[in-house]
């Protein structure tokens, strides 16, 4: 692997140190998106067939299409949201012989509802179930082969996109119904960029124009599409845009084959949204309250029945009479009809990491008679609190910094920004192995530090940490553990968790940044490997590379790590995207203290370029033009190749000079030894597009 290779996060990452994503950024994604869809049109001629299908001429059908179509539609969904996704195994679904009464209202709502109740809100408080009677209506939904679509949102672990709610329906639907999927076809194959539309342009796109417009499906069966956890969904605003988008489409339009469930935490913002004037009729609700009878008989089922499972898993040390009815109503009173307290006590006491249910259960018992409170309506939580307080009191006081940096992460991780390839690192680096490099942790380490929270959490193994985060059993832990009120000591905030990852990042390649180049995969390599102490697969080869290439500084708090970078080994590696963007878009760098000593404007008159090295040095400028004699217009990048070739350079820069002595340029660097100069120059008299400059960045130690 070449150097340049190596060395291309290094290089491309600073990017975002230097601006924003801006609206050059976007307009070249819109244009990797419609060359995509082009590429595989211009392959055959298509026809309009029967039934509105699209048909290749060439004879072999349109599945190709279709499925680079939904291929592409794929990669705007909130992964893992479905109902029967495996990041959600095992998903929450309602107990056996638990909320019967609730499923069977819902049931025979959806099967005979009124034309102007074709949607419904599931509301109540954390901890309830909600999730659960979801989970359940949309498995009796499939075994109908009534379900359209299931979304369901969760902030703590990353599946909170406003962006995706629509696009994940619609990629559902589009698996489903096959007068559908010929829409989306039909639709994204002359544009692409609908995927890059705001929620209002999606919904027209997705749900109005097929449903409403074209009738898709109209006299026919209905379908269910079920989004839970409204509340998760990042940003208020579009959650209540959500609502009245919806809202206002079945209202409209009750004759679609559609029925929407949307269950939520009732929210003020959520409440006052469906109590509009213009939803309040078009929609039917279901509260589901904490201490109902209902809820807390249905709460006893389900401790009666995972008591009964825990005395066959533990026969050999457990009695066929354990527990005592006295205890039994104990824990049932704590429960007050709370799923979440009942699912989280029976995890704290079957956890096969202490096999000792009976001891488990005489803790859990202590710290009920120690919280001494009765749950209600302000506090209804007193109980699950006690517990989560007990479960992390139980790690050593030495893991817990640890512990700590871990859940931050997994809570918090989604909000930092981590270079200029933010959303490919993320996906990487959000991973446990992945957080496990970041911070240094080894993976004796990590599995210490999280050995106790195995009621509280979902831990992957170390075989797939490199592809799987670490994730909560419930939300209502990383609630417990964002506020500060309840978790006290245990508080998880969200500013040392992103800066310290920003921070991090630096750090590491601070480190791999040594003076011999060639060494600088080397010592990632090393860092890594030194972590684990294990041979790695070929796949675990395959992560580190790409968490190599994905990675690197970023804009951090942490500036004066900004100022330990190497910008003169930068230059090396740059490429001509890479000279383009820096020189064009370093001048909106406003004016900010914090740059003071990394930055300085000044004019090409003022720079002197006799130190320049061919080889070590490597200056370069980038402009559009052609590679060849035979090849057409492209971006092209030059570097002196020898000395008289660096000769040639430098009297083109003196010549420049001359011309334009007033030419804006920048230095950049904090060691004076290692910084660049960085400027463009204009090829005609009225540049306006890139394409219309020259880009130079030079290597100019001071």
């Amino acid at each position: 692997m070449t150097p340049r290779r190596k060395w291309n996060t290094f290089k491309v990452s600073l990017r975002d140190f230097f601006f924003s994503e801006d609206e050059d950024g976007i307009q070249s994604d819109l244009r990797r998106r419609r060359d995509f869809i082009q590429n595989i049109t211009n392959n055959a001629i298509y026809v309009r067939g029967e039934n509105n299908t699209v048909v290749r001429q060439d004879g072999q059908g349109d599945r190709y299409i279709v499925t680079q179509i939904m291929s592409l539609l794929s990669k705007h969904i909130i992964p893992g949201a479905a109902h029967d996704s495996s990041a959600r195994d095992p998903p929450p679904r309602c107990h056996p012989d638990t909320r019967v009464k609730l499923v069977d209202r819902i049931t025979a709502w959806f099967e005979g509802q009124a034309p102007l109740e074709l949607l419904l809100w599931i509301t109540g408080p954390a901890g309830v179930g909600k999730s659960a009677v979801v989970q359940t209506f949309a498995e009796h939904l499939v075994k109908c082969g009534q379900l359209g679509a299931s979304v369901f949102i969760s902030r703590p672990n990353k599946r909170d996109n406003p962006h995706g709610v629509f696009i994940t329906i619609a990629y559902q639907l589009a698996t489903r119904i096959e007068a559908y999927r010929n829409y989306i076809v039909e639709r994204l194959g002359l544009d692409p960029e609908l995927l890059n539309g705001d929620l209002q342009a999606q919904f027209t796109t997705f749900i109005v124009e097929p449903f409403a417009v074209k009738h898709l499906g109209a006299g026919g069966k209905r379908w269910g599409i079920l989004l839970d956890g409204l509340d998760e969904l990042r940003g208020t605003d579009a959650q209540c845009e959500i609502i009245h988008l919806v809202g206002a489409f079945m209202k409209e339009h009750s004759n679609v084959p559609l029925v929407w469930i949307i269950a939520s935490r009732p929210e003020s913002h959520i409440s006052n949204t469906f109590e509009d004037d213009e939803l309040r009729i078009s929609y039917w609700s279901e509260y589901i309250p904490i201490d109902s009878t209902e809820a807390c008989e249905d709460v006893e089922r389900f401790l009666r029945s995972n008591f009964k499972t825990v005395r066959k898993k533990f026969r050999h040390c457990v009695s066929s009479d354990w527990p005592s009815n006295t205890d039994f109503l104990k824990l049932t009173a704590a429960a007050s009809g709370l799923f979440i307290y009942a699912e989280v006590v029976m995890q704290f006491i079957r956890d096969s990491g202490h096999a000792d249910p009976v001891s488990r259960f005489e803790v859990l018992l202590s710290v009920i008679d120690r919280s001494n409170a009765i749950p209600s309506q302000e506090n209804p939580f007193v109980h699950l609190d006690a517990l989560y307080h007990e479960i992390l009191s139980s790690m050593p006081p030495t893991v817990w910094p640890t512990t700590k940096r871990l859940l931050g992460v997994a809570i918090y991780g989604g909000q930092a920004i981590l270079g200029w390839r933010n959303n490919y690192l993320r996906q990487n680096v959000l991973t446990l192995r992945g957080t496990s490099i970041l911070f240094g942790i080894s993976r004796n380490a990590v599995y210490a530090s999280l050995d106790k929270l195995r009621s509280t959490l979902k831990i992957p193994d170390w075989k797939v940490a490199h592809k799987k985060p670490l994730t909560f059993l419930h939300a209502s832990f990383a609630d417990y553990l964002k506020d500060s009120k309840r978790a006290g000591g245990f508080h998880v905030g969200s500013e040392g968790t992103t800066q310290g990852m920003m921070s991090r990042l630096l750090e590491i390649w601070n480190k791999c940044s040594g003076d011999d180049i060639g060494t600088v995969e080397a010592v990632w390599h090393q860092y890594c490997l030194d972590l684990t102490h294990e041979s790695p697969s070929r796949g675990i080869e395959e992560f580190y590379i790409k968490l190599f290439h994905d990675s690197g500084p970023t804009e951090s708090p942490a500036y004066t790590l900004l100022w330990k970078m190497n910008m003169r080994k930068l230059c090396y590696f740059l490429n001509v995207g890479d000279l383009m963007y820096l020189a064009h878009s370093i001048k909106r760098i406003p004016a900010d203290p914090r740059y003071v000593g990394f930055l300085r404007k000044v004019q090409l008159k003022d720079l002197v370029f006799g130190h320049l090295d061919w080889n070590e040095m490597s200056p370069a400028y980038a402009h559009y033009g052609k590679k060849g004699k035979l090849s057409g217009k492209t971006w092209v990048i030059h570097r002196p190749r020898s000395s008289a070739e660096l000769t040639t350079f430098v009297s083109d820069l003196l010549s420049l000079q001359e011309r334009s002595p007033e030419l804006r340029a920048f230095i950049l660097g904090g060691i004076p030894k290692e910084r660049v100069v960085v400027f463009q120059r204009p090829l005609n008299e009225k540049p306006v597009i890139q394409a219309d400059f020259m880009y130079y960045v030079i290597p100019y130690p001071e």
